[in-house]
């Protein structure tokens, strides 16, 4: 089988976190699933933009375009990337690019027949753009398409028009053979629109790249990895830490992560007396962070909302306690076995809950927990509920 993928985010040299769920998740079934070729389509995600109000960051971007080679083909077994380079404006201006983003991935489709083949099956991640240009490829080249949703919130804000949607997005799911969503509160939110309900295949996480094992630190330290946005809660967790106001000879809060709001929060712990427990850790690459997961008692981020959150997913690779809010994606993932869950911006249950775990995070079990995981988010089992759906598309075909 030849698996076109065609991603909205993928991780590049400017964004090397960007769609890295995607892109280990096309990675797994190359690895696993050996009968079938999985062809990424890129045409420079994450690098790409061109902010034309920044004309000197403008010229870099127009030098990275000319510097690009064209028709690039790179790979070996069953694992291909397909690249030809293209310029975008903003993800904000959508119908300009529209005629753009369906010529590139036209010409790499076309690359990726020429070289191995007729593609039997294309799998988009994220509606806008990726599913939009799917169905058009879909009915240009009479190849079914999957398509897996990501955005959280979905849709993301600019992309509604007058309480609904763009039509872009409409039409990516409607004309899908199969649908997927990543949590069930993903799943109803994407139905509450009038679409059908997407059936629900987690992300998944690369189980050998976790490990178990126990920290050295004497003191309690609790963890959090993230993009540090008003999303991910941290201004929460640090009303919450002060309220609890632990010892800092007995507890340590590592927060791992960059973005946007770092220094405000960073601020934030300084005004409120924190400085002495709250280490920042900076920018974590994936090779770091399974290190980091081991050399912590418990996992916490209070995310406002989430469709999934794959961090979590590591957490409980990794064998940790978690605690998380009822955001969505959370819900899915943690049960009474693996971790506790309050409600979004509920500080008081969240310092309460920190206070519990602290006391109680020797109560979980980690190989229960990695179990847990190993059933529901590892390689082998997001592959085998992938390959099903695929094989049952291809048969009504």
């Amino acid at each position: 089988m030849n698996l076109f993928l065609l991603p909205s985010w993928y991780p590049s040299t400017s964004a090397p976190l960007s769609g890295s769920f995607t892109q280990e998740q096309a990675q797994a079934i190359a690895a696993i699933a050996t009968d079938i070729r999985v062809i990424v389509s890129l045409w420079g995600q994450g690098d790409n933009g061109l902010p034309v109000r920044n004309v000197p960051r403008m010229l870099r971007q127009l030098g990275w375009r000319l510097r690009q080679k064209h028709d690039v083909v790179s790979g070996d077994g069953n694992w291909w990337e397909v690249f030809n380079p293209s310029l975008e404006l903003s993800e904000r201006t959508l119908w300009g690019h529209a005629r753009q983003f369906l010529a590139v991935n036209r010409r790499n489709f076309q690359l990726a027949q020429q070289r191995f083949g007729r593609v039997d099956l294309i799998h988009a991640h994220v509606s806008y753009p990726a599913g939009y240009i799917a169905s058009l490829l879909s009915q240009e080249f009479d190849v079914p398409y999957v398509l897996t949703e990501h955005m959280s919130p979905f849709p993301f804000p600019h992309l509604m028009r007058g309480g609904q949607p763009i039509p872009e997005i409409a039409q990516a799911f409607q004309k899908a053979a199969a649908a997927i969503a990543v949590s069930p509160s993903l799943s109803q939110r994407v139905a509450s629109f009038g679409y059908p309900a997407p059936r629900v295949i987690p992300n998944l996480v690369d189980e050998s790249a976790f490990a178990l094992g126990q920290p050295n630190s004497s003191k309690t330290v609790f963890f959090t990895l993230c993009g540090i946005s008003e999303q991910k809660g941290i201004d929460h967790l640090l009303d919450a830490i002060a309220l609890w106001n632990p010892p800092a000879e007995h507890f340590e809060f590592r927060i791992g992560g960059d973005g946007p709001e770092r220094a405000a929060y960073q601020a934030k712990a300084q005004a409120l007396g924190l400085a002495d427990r709250v280490r920042w850790l900076g920018p974590v690459s994936r090779a770091q962070a399974p290190k980091l997961f081991i050399d912590c008692h418990i996992y916490v981020m209070p995310s406002r909302h989430e469709t999934f959150g794959v961090v979590y997913a590591e957490a409980l690779a990794s064998g940790k306690p978690i605690i998380a809010t009822r955001c969505g994606g959370p819900e899915f993932i943690i049960n009474a076995t693996n971790g506790m869950l309050v409600d979004v911006d509920d500080v008081p249950a969240l310092s309460q809950a920190m206070q519990t775990m602290a006391m109680h995070w020797a109560d979980y079990s980690p190989h229960s927990i990695r179990q847990d995981f190993e059933q529901r988010f590892s390689r082998a089992a997001v592959v085998r509920q992938l390959r099903a759906l695929y094989e049952e598309i291809l048969k009504k075909d």
